[in-house]
């Protein structure tokens, strides 16, 4: 009998569960906010319901940039599912974001 784990997937695998994504981001610079709209947007578009997006503006809190090794911003991790994903940039590049998350037409 195969298991599988809820929280580990294979590359390809949908995750029907929820997503967790953490943003990394520069007070309200320019670049900041068009990554957390586009992070939005590909949000609701893709997973809508099942997504919890948590920001963090590391002018306020560096701690916790350092804790999760982040050295610029804006930056998306992809907190769960696992494996853990960190994207850097403000999001723009839709094909490559979507790719990287393992998200796809038909996980929608």
């Amino acid at each position: 009998m195969r298991h599988t784990s809820k929280t580990k997937l294979q590359r390809g695998q949908a995750w029907r569960g929820h997503y967790r994504f953490r943003l990394f981001m520069a007070g309200k610079g320019p670049n900041s906010q068009q990554a957390l709209g586009n992070l939005r947007r590909l949000c609701q578009e893709f997973l809508p319901g099942r997504y919890t997006i948590e920001t963090v503006d590391v002018v306020k809190d560096f701690d916790a940039a350092v804790k999760d090794n982040i050295l610029v911003t804006p930056a998306l991790i992809l907190v769960q599912p696992l494996p853990r994903v960190t994207i850097l940039g403000n999001l723009s590049n839709r094909q490559k974001v979507l790719l990287a998350l393992g998200l796809t037409e038909a996980s929608s």
